[in-house]
């Protein structure tokens, strides 16, 4: 009989649903393979093994074995499965939002070590006590920026030139910022200098850095509405957890 390929990834689970009565389908966004999907058997099972370290935002070593349509999971070592998001429900839903953001705009099988060095930081952060929508805000910046989809955030993106400190504005379907003389002409939305100021900052600074930020009310609400505008443009959708962000 031919041997069954075993193989391990520092993975975090970022959605989960469940299989017939004991086994339960789980996403896993690994640095070695990017996203995969593995059934995980008899998890339900009340002294199930695997059970501590699959739970959602579970941060662990786990190993995999190859199967013909979805891996399987053989064994799970915890590193981290922050406790403090599901204790807290602010937090719990901030990083709902974090995992079906991520869900959504990664491809199976397509690693990014710093993608998923970005996601541990900031559920770490969010664990220690940091402001979810400061943190949401820094994970969208980096997140989208890494994949390549911006936004723009240092360089008009109707005329190319630099933007500094003056009138801007933002253009979600031009991709970024827009200076104060391309305002009209691109029907931009009105961005002031602090929540500019405030983009730069937290796509810049370490995930690590962040866990004692907080925005200002007027900047939080200046990038709740640009970023939520951005991603539901370029994601196509509303994401489901993002509703309950509002309440």
């Amino acid at each position: 009989m031919r041997r069954v390929r075993l193989y391990r990834v520092s993975s975090v689970v970022v959605r989960q649903r469940d299989l017939g009565e004991a086994d339960r389908i789980v996403v896993l966004y690994s640095r070695e393979r990017g996203k995969l999907s593995a059934v995980a058997k008899g998890i339900k099972r009340p002294r199930s093994k695997l059970a501590g370290g699959l739970q959602l935002f579970a941060h662990a070593r786990v190993q995999l074995a190859a199967g013909r349509s979805l891996e399987v999971v053989t064994q799970v070592e915890p590193i981290a499965v922050f406790y403090q998001l599901r204790r807290d429900m602010d937090r719990y839903v901030h990083a709902c939002y974090l995992a079906e953001l991520l869900d959504v705009v990664t491809d199976e099988g397509a690693p990014d070590g710093a993608v998923f060095d970005i996601l541990v930081a900031i559920l770490e952060a969010l664990d220690a006590g940091g402001d979810p929508p400061t943190l949401v805000r820094a994970f969208e910046l980096k997140l989208l920026a890494r994949l390549g989809y911006g936004p723009e955030i240092d360089v008009c993106v109707a005329c190319g030139t630099q933007v500094g400190k003056g009138r801007a504005g933002f253009s979600t379907p031009q991709g970024g910022v827009v200076c104060g003389r391309c305002l009209r002409a691109t029907g931009a939305a009105a961005l002031p200098a602090a929540a500019l100021q405030a983009m730069r900052d937290l796509r810049r600074l370490p995930p690590q850095e962040l866990a004692d930020r907080r925005l200002s009310a007027a900047a939080r609400g200046e990038l709740e509405r640009h970023m939520r505008s951005f991603v539901e443009y370029h994601v196509g959708r509303q994401l489901r957890s993002a509703e309950y962000l509002r309440r």
